[in-house]
């Protein structure tokens, strides 16, 4: 079996970088724009542990549950120049 090339492990890297931190940044950003749209209060007032927690948790969990998934789904469907990503299983050995 053929190891990747370096740069094909950068263009596998930058995939999952871009597609997960940023997905996961924009999430946040979207998740605190809602929570000040919905409570307007919170900028008249003095920093708040769910104004900070609230944005922080959805965020995290729409990237654990959706978006990471989508992500390595992704990975193993898109060839990477000559080689693609392949889940493969070993049957453990007893002895």
């Amino acid at each position: 079996m053929e190891m990747p090339r370096y740069w094909d492990t950068v263009l596998i890297g930058w995939r999952i970088l871009w597609q997960g931190i940023s997905s996961f940044v924009l999430a946040l950003f979207f998740a605190n724009l809602v929570l000040l749209g919905w409570l307007p209060e919170l900028t008249r007032t003095g920093p708040s542990l769910w104004a900070l927690v609230v944005p922080l948790a959805a965020a995290s969990l729409l990237s654990l549950f959706i978006v990471l998934p989508l992500v390595v789904r992704g990975l193993l469907r898109r060839p990477f120049g000559n080689f693609r990503l392949v889940v493969q299983r070993e049957e453990p050995v007893h002895p």
